[in-house]
């Protein structure tokens, strides 16, 4: 039987899904950007403090961040820190995180058919996640630090002049994977729940609402729902490995990430002083937003690229029909169940031929 799969055999990263990857990412991080920078400072202002709800009695809100901020003089360009520094770590954050799912799941999922199986998507995203957060935490580490440091009083700056030398300095210290452990577990939250979870409600969804836009956007807020829920708890722990600072004594406030959590558990979230494990999820209004804007615009600003060009799926393979040995490959923005329907009604006049391995010669004639 001829398989025709070949063409997208692999679904590892390749040229086309580097520059597609980045060009969305430089443009969706770009207008989401002070969204980030406020989920970062509230992190850092929520630090050593009790918390009872989403630190709205506190000041620490997104809206009154971006505020200050731009009352602060420097105008927008303050929210990205450094031209240079917000380019690398957008680039590496987005190659690094999306080559090391797709590596794994190519690896995992032996099927030509490659069904988006719930348990493949969360292994790669588990192996990818971690591979792809230890990698990247030299960018992110040096990044965060700049985000956050006009926080602090001037004697106290790092006042890093750009990414070298932040880096450099970052290095000199010893710190270039300090919290990567963290750092990798919240790319574990954001990939292996919003794949799985996003194609999973897709295809059932589609069956209540057919081809229509809010199929995508139900799944879309689903997946990113649960994303959200999962990630920001490690990503408040990486914040705090980022940016802790030697205490008088010359030791530093957390030994690990492990130990992190472990304290902000105790001192932070502690009920009886009227305290709640929301302390994890300062800043999460923003970051939520932030991961929604970014998962929607990238999804159309797909769907224009696919229009324009003629082209099929871009992060999807060919579709194998493994009894007549037919590659279908159809385009539909909304689910693969559309296709597999589109698949069964076009097969029905052929009846038992369709087994036949020769069956391409048979629909010459169709």
């Amino acid at each position: 039987m001829e398989v025709e799969y070949w063409r997208n055999q692999y679904q590892r990263m390749n040229k086309e899904r580097f520059f597609a990857a980045n060009a969305i990412a430089l443009l969706t991080h770009t207008v989401t950007q002070p969204l980030d920078m406020a989920k970062t400072r509230a992190q850092v202002l929520q630090e050593g403090k009790t918390f009872n709800g989403f630190a709205w009695q506190k000041g620490i809100y997104g809206t009154n961040i971006i505020r200050e901020t731009l009352a602060a003089g420097g105008g927008y360009k303050k929210f990205y820190s450094s031209w240079d520094a917000f380019f690398l770590r957008t680039i590496a954050y987005t190659t690094l995180r999306v080559s090391s799912f797709l590596y794994f799941y190519d690896w995992i999922n032996p099927d030509p058919r490659r069904q988006a199986r719930m348990d493949f998507y969360v292994y790669a995203g588990l192996l990818g996640g971690i591979t792809g957060g230890i990698l990247t935490n030299p960018f992110e580490i040096v990044f965060t630090r700049m985000q956050a440091d006009e926080l602090y009083p001037e004697q106290c700056r790092r006042n890093y002049k750009n990414f070298a030398d932040g880096f450099m300095k970052v290095a000199e210290e010893g710190a270039l994977f300090r919290g990567a452990g963290a750092n990798g577990l919240k790319f574990v939250g954001l990939v292996a729940a919003a794949t799985g979870i996003y194609d999973s409600i897709r295809e059932n969804v589609y069956f209540f609402f057919g081809p229509m836009s809010v199929t995508r956007i139900t799944a879309t807020l689903a997946g990113t729902l649960v994303a959200f829920a999962a990630s920001m708890p490690f990503d408040t722990v990486r914040t705090r490995m980022h940016t802790m600072r030697p205490l008088p004594n010359g030791k530093y406030p957390y030994s690990n990430s492990a130990d992190c959590f472990a304290k902000i558990c105790k001192y932070e979230c502690d009920p009886s002083k009227l305290s709640n494990y929301g302390s994890f999820y300062s800043g999460g209004q923003m970051y939520l937003l932030r991961l929604l804007g970014i998962a929607l615009v990238s999804q159309y600003a797909l769907d224009i690229y696919f229009d324009m060009n003629k082209l099929p799926e871009l992060w999807q393979p060919a579709k194998y029909y493994v009894h007549g040995g037919i590659d279908y490959d159809i385009h539909n923005p909304y689910t693969q169940a559309f296709d597999q329907l589109m698949m069964r009604q076009f097969m029905m006049p052929i009846g038992m031929d369709s087994t036949s391995p020769n069956q391409k010669e048979l629909l010459k004639g169709l």
